[in-house]
């Protein structure tokens, strides 16, 4: 048995092919996969990337179920081509389970004439091929210690009885690589039903691909979401609690041996947490990197007391996280009228308003492109304040001669050709407002840039947590916050001081000998006085008054 399964190379599995198709590639070194099969995909299926000496080149797969003695003809050719040329990639490659006429392989060995790099995959290839395959992954990863250990008590509280376990690890540390092995354990225990949840679309087809690399090829994988329900059969399945939760009144409560829940913030949703009081596996298991709630509701109701909680303090002090290079550019604030300010009893907002005088794009870029001179092969992740300027911004960037993609409002297919082209080297930059924060994987990315305010704990660090993971040749990431609020100064100020915050058990990030820098000696001082009468500023309302410093 292997992911090739029977309805798979019988042609009655459209969506399992595509897969197939991604999980077989990423078996044999294909990086940065992502599958993109379904409306408005352009004629591409699977996008990949694939090192060629010291050239990395971009490869896009149009993938063709068919049953029966039906034959694939050059139409598929064609669209593998437009997909080729809207996607610019470098190679396009038609894969099915079937067979291709003779008149696509004559396409094919006419654009091949023209300078065209079009590969053709049927399905005795395709099956032969992964009957080949040893049964690890080549990308498969042994666990640090940390990971390790967490997988240890999660499978002896399995063994023990445990009905339930719960683990905290930070961005960029693994907690996917975890799940991906326990499920491997479980499943080689007899789990042969195992339902893993999540929130969005984006993040269960990255969780799908996360987990190939840890289990073995005989270890069947799918998804379902867009209103589709798990499949019943044996196999891991990924999706959208929203899915599942129309569907429950026909799924038995055993149906799954093991729920394993991905961002498990988001569990206490009523959808959500419904769908987990519906199912009653033999094992549930939660993981989340960022564990805050704005409604101050504790996961240890669904998911009891975590095993291990391994922070991004912890990530770094072990050497598995890059090191940090945090600067506040605090250049635009308005000294000279602070006097007049400090008589007015301002509310926060007010004083935003105020204090912090526009920061011009153009000054910003200036900013960006000193940093990018500190730093090999620069990598930029930019978070906008809204999409137009995110829009406006990207182009601004391109114009000055840093290549750049905005992210926000553009559809999948769109998104995603931008995506390979970053991964692929051809943008320098990407800008987005949100859809960065959660899902989408850039370890390579050195330099990032906040614009934009949040005063979400979870999202910030998970924002940070863009450019923390580690990759060859990245020495550190530089963080430019131009960020015009005097709560995330205090915050920073924080963090860099103690390594902590008072009164309460949240993330922070510190090194030994701080990692912040202000532009402006004068605003950390301003800064530092006011946190003498401002208990925990970082996490005050817009509207609370504020007591000035004397002296300012």
């Amino acid at each position: 048995m292997n992911f090739y399964t029977d309805d798979i190379a019988n042609g009655y599995n459209w969506k399992g092919l595509e897969r197939a198709i991604a999980r077989m590639m990423g078996h044999l070194g294909w990086k940065d996969i992502t599958v993109i099969g379904g409306a408005g995909d352009r004629g591409g299926d699977v996008l990949a990337t694939r090192a060629e000496g010291d050239q990395i080149r971009a490869w896009v797969v149009q993938s063709k179920a068919v049953s029966g003695d039906r034959y694939i003809g050059p139409q598929a050719i064609n669209e593998a081509i437009n997909a080729l040329s809207f996607y610019e990639t470098n190679i396009a490659a038609v894969a099915t389970n079937g067979e291709f006429t003779r008149t696509a392989v004559q396409r094919q060995q006419q654009l091949a004439s023209t300078g065209y790099t079009l590969k053709l995959w049927n399905g005795t290839f395709l099956k032969s091929l992964i009957d080949q395959m040893p049964d690890d992954h080549a990308a498969f990863r042994k666990l640090r210690p940390y990971q390790d250990d967490i997988v240890g008590k999660v499978i002896s509280s399995y063994d023990a009885g445990q009905k339930r376990a719960f683990y905290i690890v930070a961005t960029g540390l693994g907690k996917t690589v975890i799940a991906a092995t326990i499920a491997r354990h479980l499943w080689e225990r007899g789990c042969r039903r195992i339902l893993v949840l999540c929130h969005a679309t984006d993040l269960a087809l990255q969780l799908e691909q996360g987990f190939w690399p840890q289990i073995t090829k005989g270890v069947p994988t799918s998804v379902f979401f867009d209103g589709l329900p798990p499949r019943n059969t044996e196999g891991i399945s990924f999706g959208l609690y929203q899915s599942l939760y129309g569907y429950l009144p026909g799924i038995e409560p055993d149906q799954f041996d093991v729920v394993i829940v991905d961002e498990a913030h988001h569990a206490l949703a009523h959808g959500f947490r419904t769908c987990l009081e519906h199912l009653q596996p033999k094992f549930l298991v939660g993981m989340t990197a960022t564990p805050w709630r704005g409604d101050g509701q504790s996961l240890t109701t669904i998911f009891g007391e975590p095993v291990a909680k391994v922070s991004l303090v912890d990530g770094m002090a072990m050497g598995y996280l890059s090191k940090v290079d945090y600067r506040i550019l605090c250049d635009n604030v308005d000294w000279d009228n602070m006097q007049s300010m400090s008589e007015q009893n301002l509310s926060i907002r007010d004083l935003n308003k105020r204090l912090f005088l526009p920061q011009r794009d153009e000054a910003v870029i200036s900013k960006l492109k000193d940093a990018m001179r500190e730093v090999d092969n620069p990598r930029i992740a930019i978070f906008s304040p809204s999409i137009e300027h995110s829009n406006r911004f990207a182009d601004m960037l391109s114009a000055a001669g840093v290549p750049c993609a905005a992210l926000s409002k553009v559809d999948k297919a769109e998104r995603r050709r931008r995506l390979l082209a970053f991964a692929a080297g051809t943008y320098q930059a990407v800008c987005a407002v949100d859809v960065m924060n959660e899902g989408i994987d850039i370890p390579d990315v050195n330099i990032l840039v906040f614009l934009r305010a949040t005063h979400s704990r979870r999202i910030f660090v998970q924002q940070l947590g863009r450019g923390l993971r580690l990759s060859e040749g990245k020495e550190k990431v530089i963080v430019l916050d131009f960020v015009s609020d005097i709560r995330r100064m205090a915050e920073m100020i924080e963090m860099n001081n103690e390594g902590k915050v008072k009164g309460a058990a949240q993330e922070v990030v510190y090194l030994r000998d701080g990692f912040v820098s202000f532009s402006n000696a004068r605003v950390e001082s301003f800064v530092n006085m006011w946190l003498e009468d401002v208990a925990d500023l970082s996490g005050s309302d817009d509207e609370v008054k504020l007591k000035f410093p004397e002296g300012f």
